[in-house]
């Protein structure tokens, strides 16, 4: 009987194993990120993380036996999703570790993300109180299909490709806060210096939609159109 319950408890560890290999790609782990965004099609993750339909295929195999995603198909199309929110849970845990123990991230996020003049101090809750007062703008910068997915609330949208031609349709006098997909987001710095260029008074946020998930505040789900009212 002892000998049994041996083996199930290595059967377990077995098992638990399967997720640090899925893990264990950079690839795999920038296709997690992107899905604690959304739902996605193997052709928009391919596009996103700069890969072949193939090669993003291959790693999206490997993460659905796995367990940590799932897929399914409409139509031509097959759409991919995290399993559930843990697994958002364990990429933020993960990113923080990485922040904790490692020399090297923390001096690339410092030197590269954490700029101190254009990075937000506020709070979860700070941001949810000033937006829903109208102190603030808060403004994501994704892709339509992530913001109708959910968006912090109160948020306005401006994807980041439309932020220049329409940066003259926020109000004047109102700070900006604007966030994409995480603090290691290049859209998000991008963005935010486009809006500085244009003359106005904004802060990145080091947060997005898989952290307020995990911190277990509400998101806003809207089915309508995005633009700006």
């Amino acid at each position: 009987m002892k000998n049994d319950i041996s083996q199930k408890q290595e059967a377990i560890f077995c098992m638990l194993a399967r997720f640090g290999d899925a893990m264990s790609s950079p690839r795999r782990l920038k296709i997690i990120a992107l899905l604690s965004q959304g739902r996605k099609t193997v052709e928009q993750l391919a596009g996103m993380t700069d890969q072949s339909v193939a090669a993003t295929s291959s790693h999206l195999k490997v993460l659905r036996a796995s367990g940590l995603v799932e897929a399914s198909k409409e139509g031509r199309r097959v759409w991919c999703s995290l399993a559930g929110e843990s697994v958002i849970r364990v990429w933020l845990a993960l990113r923080n570790l990485g922040e904790e123990l490692l020399p090297e991230v923390r001096e690339i996020v410092r030197d590269y993300f954490e700029h101190p003049e254009s990075l937000s101090t506020l709070t979860m809750q700070e941001v949810m109180d000033e937006a829903g007062h109208d102190r603030i703008i808060l403004l994501d910068l994704r892709d339509e299909d992530e913001f109708l997915t959910g968006h912090l609330p109160h948020a306005r949208h401006i994807p980041f490709a439309d932020l220049v031609k329409r940066a003259g349709e926020l109000p004047a006098g109102v700070p900006v806060l604007a966030y994409c997909r995480g603090p290691y987001c290049i859209t998000a710095l991008n963005g935010a210096r486009s809006l500085q260029e244009a003359g106005v008074s904004v802060q990145r946020l080091r947060f997005g939609v898989p952290e307020w998930k995990a911190a277990n505040l509400p998101l806003e789900i809207d089915s309508r159109t995005s633009s700006i009212n």
